[in-house]
C-alpha cells in the first residue's frame, strides 16, 4: 500500500538516464535528469555547450547513442516516437523558419493539433474555436486574421506557444525564445512568460538560454551544461552561483539578483 507521501509526490514528467548523442564526438554526454510536473527549468550553457542538441535528442529529432528516456512513464524504446513527440512540445527557431510566410496565424496554431508544420488538412470550425481559445489565453486573439510574416518576433513566440498547447503536452521546451527580440521586447516577453508560469494548468517548462537576464523570477530549477556534460542541476537558488557560471562560461563571473531578475557580470 502506498503511503501518503508517495500519493502526494509530484509526477515524473521527463526522466532521462545516462543519455548520450555522439556524432564525430560526444555532443550530449551521459546526461541524467528528471523533470517533475509543474516545474519550470532553465537550461544554461555557453555557445556550443550542447543545449540545442540535448533538446533535439530528448524531442526525438536526434537518435540517442545510448541511455534511456521516458515521458509520463512511457519509454522511447517501447513507445511510438511520433506519439512521444505529441507529449513534448518544442518552440524554437527551427520551427519559426519552417512556417510558410503567408500562413494565417490561426492555421499555424491549428497545425499544432496534428504535430505538423504547414498543415494542409481540413480546418473545421471546432478547430478554429479551439485555436482561438488558446489565442485568448496568450493575449493574441487580435492576430487571428493576420499573416505569419506580418507579425512581430515577440508575437510569433506567443503564437508558437499557443500552437504547442493544442496537443496538451506534458512538457514544453523553449529553445532560446528571446532570440531576435530587442531589449524592450525581450523584457516584455520574460514578464509575459513569468506570468504564464504562475498558471498551474500550464505544463512543465524547460527554457534554454545563454543569458541569465532572461530567466523569469517564477522559474524553480536550473541545469547547467558544458561540453555536453551536466555541470550542475537542481533547485535554482542552489545551482545559480557565480562559481558554477564562471566554470560554465570559462571566465570569472559575478552573479547578482535584483527585483527577482539575475544579472551576470564578467570580471
Amino acid at each position: 500500500m502506498k503511503n501518503a507521501k508517495q500519493i502526494n509526490a509530484p509526477k515524473k514528467i521527463l526522466d532521462v538516464r545516462n543519455l548520450s548523442f555522439i556524432a564525430d564526438r560526444p555532443i550530449v554526454d551521459d546526461i541524467t535528469w528528471t523533470v517533475l510536473e509543474g516545474e519550470r527549468w532553465v537550461l544554461l550553457g555557453a555557445n556550443g555547450s550542447g543545449k540545442t542538441s540535448l533538446i533535439s535528442t530528448i524531442c526525438a529529432y536526434n537518435t540517442p547513442s545510448s541511455g534511456e528516456m521516458s515521458v509520463d512513464g512511457k519509454t522511447y524504446a517501447s513507445f511510438n516516437w511520433q506519439k512521444m513527440r505529441e507529449k513534448i512540445a518544442l518552440v524554437g527557431s527551427q520551427l519559426r523558419r519552417a512556417i510558410n510566410r503567408d500562413e494565417k496565424v490561426v492555421d499555424v496554431i491549428v497545425s499544432g493539433k496534428f504535430a505538423q508544420i504547414n498543415y494542409f488538412g481540413r480546418i473545421t470550425k471546432k478547430l478554429v474555436l479551439e485555436a482561438y481559445g488558446q489565442m485568448k489565453r496568450f493575449g493574441i486573439a487580435h492576430l487571428i486574421d493576420s499573416d505569419w510574416f506580418l507579425i512581430s518576433q515577440g508575437e510569433r513566440q506567443k503564437v508558437l506557444m499557443a500552437r504547442a498547447m493544442m496537443l496538451k503536452p506534458s512538457v514544453v521546451f523553449l529553445d532560446e525564445p528571446c532570440t531576435g527580440l530587442d531589449p524592450i521586447a525581450r523584457r516584455e516577453f520574460v514578464k509575459f512568460l513569468d506570468k504564464l508560469c504562475s498558471d498551474k494548468t500550464i505544463p512543465a517548462i524547460v527554457m534554454a538560454t545563454h543569458y541569465v537576464e532572461e530567466i523569469p523570477p517564477s522559474f524553480t530549477h536550473a541545469i547547467i551544461i558544458k561540453g555536453g556534460k551536466m555541470l550542475a542541476s537542481g533547485k535554482i537558488e542552489k545551482v545559480m552561483t557565480s562559481k558554477n557560471l564562471s566554470e560554465a562560461y570559462g571566465a570569472e563571473c559575478r552573479l547578482s539578483k535584483r527585483g527577482g531578475f539575475y544579472k551576470l557580470s564578467v570580471i
